[in-house]
């Protein structure tokens, strides 16, 4: 009974890892989620906090964004745990 030994290629998520060479763009990529949900809060945030820009108070996107960002602040609560915490088994 033999063992096979280890294969050497790395996972796929070590090799994306040891590709990316700036501390941010590693932040970035790892929490995809959590970025893309911030960007697009940083958006509907700014058409709901001026809406004279976009068409006044009842323009249906300045509707739409104080939506997004209602629902967008629940969303981001829910999907920025990180798992990639010290201390996780």
């Amino acid at each position: 009974m033999s063992q096979s030994p280890k294969s050497s290629s790395p996972a796929p998520q070590d090799s994306i890892e040891n590709s990316i060479s700036s501390p941010i763009q590693a932040a970035f990529i790892k929490n995809w989620k959590t970025t893309t949900i911030a960007i697009t809060l940083s958006f509907s945030g700014f058409v709901a906090f001026s809406p004279s820009m976009f068409g006044g108070e009842q323009a249906p996107l300045v509707q739409v964004c104080k939506y997004v960002t209602a629902g967008g602040l629940a969303t981001l609560g829910i999907v920025s745990k990180d798992f990639n915490v010290i201390g996780r088994g």
